[in-house]
C-alpha cells in the first residue's frame, strides 16, 4: 500500500497590528455561527464570520492554537486569510 502526504495550504491570521502566523497547514478549524468547521487542502472558496474561539492550524511545526474574539475568514485558491480581533 502506497503512503500518501497531505498536502499543505497557505494560511494568514493577522489583525491589525499583529500578523500571528504566515505559512503553511494541512488543516484549520474554527467556528462560525453554523458550527464548527474544518479547512483542507483543496477546499471549496468561501467567506466566512468567525465567532470567538480559537484557531487551530495543524502546521510542519506542529499544532497552533490563536484565540479570536471575532474575525473573518476567505478560502480562495488553497490560501485561507483570516481577519481577526483579538
Amino acid at each position: 500500500m502506497a503512503q500518501t502526504e497531505t498536502q499543505a495550504f497557505s494560511v494568514k491570521i493577522f489583525s491589525p497590528f499583529e500578523t500571528f502566523y504566515e505559512g503553511a497547514a494541512t488543516s484549520l478549524s474554527a467556528n462560525s455561527a453554523t458550527g464548527p468547521f474544518d479547512v483542507l487542502f483543496d477546499h471549496a472558496n468561501f467567506i466566512s464570520l468567525l465567532l470567538p474561539g480559537d484557531i487551530i492550524l495543524h502546521t510542519p511545526y506542529g499544532l497552533r492554537s490563536y484565540p479570536i474574539q471575532r474575525g473573518i475568514l476567505k478560502v480562495h485558491n488553497n490560501y485561507a486569510l483570516v481577519f481577526a480581533n483579538v
